[in-house]
């Protein structure tokens, strides 16, 4: 039997009445928005909760255009992202990296970009692109919305700002007339594994561009806008400053190594934007 109770609420309110209830009770929710993380950590018994809250049946599958934004709910995929003609357009980056998400086909109908965030782990590929787009995470509980920058959302590695009666409605990112050039590059051992380093590139009126390293701190680490020439030793200097509590390392690869091939990942999602025409 199962250790814990499943409920699929209609509607996010109804989400987070169930969390607040749960909360208020004593017990532990769990919150899926895709589960491709959650799941296997339930079957490994690396999360205990008393209550299973599933969004699929609470509305949160839509990419809606706004003036000034558009909205990617919680349980938006990243095949959903691929096959959205709006995100195509106008936040391309977004569309590039959902192309490239390791796992194939069976991922990207699963996984969200919702879920990427709350899981928060430093060298995914959802964070640092986050970032770069300057994405808002779009809060809710019992007590109402609450709209967050992503670089405040995400506090440290596994670590988000959510208390435990709140859960990710959507994902917010702001879109001007005319989509940015963009650039990103990833390195991996292997196709199937998760990346090391991450670097997400967004064109300036500044000469260069801004670059956001994932994978080498444990929260994403913005660059300054950057012309390409300068970029190795912008990185180099950006690093050497990090303080050493904030350095990222994992099984995959440790600090050292991050550091070393940060510099190239950098200068590659640097050159893609200058590869694509204005």
């Amino acid at each position: 039997m199962s250790p814990y109770r499943t409920v699929l609420p209609p509607d996010p309110a109804a989400a987070a009445e169930q969390l607040a209830e749960t909360v208020t009770g004593g017990g532990t929710p769990l919150v899926i928005s895709g589960g491709t993380l959650a799941v296997p950590a339930l079957q490994r018994g690396e999360l205990t909760p008393t209550v299973l809250v599933d969004l699929h049946r609470a509305g949160l599958d839509t990419v809606v255009l706004h003036d000034g934004y558009v909205e990617i709910g919680a349980t938006v995929t990243y095949q959903r992202i691929l096959d959205s003609p709006a995100l195509a357009e106008r936040v391309p980056l977004l569309h590039r990296v959902a192309g490239g998400i390791t796992g194939g086909i069976q991922i990207r109908n699963q996984a969200t970009v919702a879920g990427a965030l709350c899981a928060a782990r430093p060298q995914s590929d959802a964070p640092a692109t986050a970032v770069a787009l300057g994405a808002r995470v779009v809060v809710r509980s019992v007590r109402g919305t609450r709209i967050v920058p992503v670089e405040e959302f995400l506090t440290g590695a596994g670590r988000t700002d959510l208390a435990a009666d709140e859960l990710v409605e959507a994902v917010r990112i702001p879109v001007g007339p005319a989509p940015r050039r963009c650039g990103y590059a990833k390195l991996k051992f292997a196709e199937s594994s998760w990346p090391v380093v991450t670097a997400a590139a967004l064109a300036t009126a500044a000469p260069g561009a801004t670059v956001v390293l994932g994978g080498v701190a444990v929260t994403p680490l913005r660059l300054p806008p950057t012309p390409p020439d300068r970029i190795g030793d912008v990185v180099a200097d950006r690093l050497a400053r990090l303080p050493p509590e904030q350095h990222w390392s994992d099984l995959r690869a440790g600090w050292a190594y991050r550091r070393s091939v940060a510099p190239t990942l950098a200068a590659r999602a640097l050159a893609a934007v200058a590869e694509e025409h204005p």
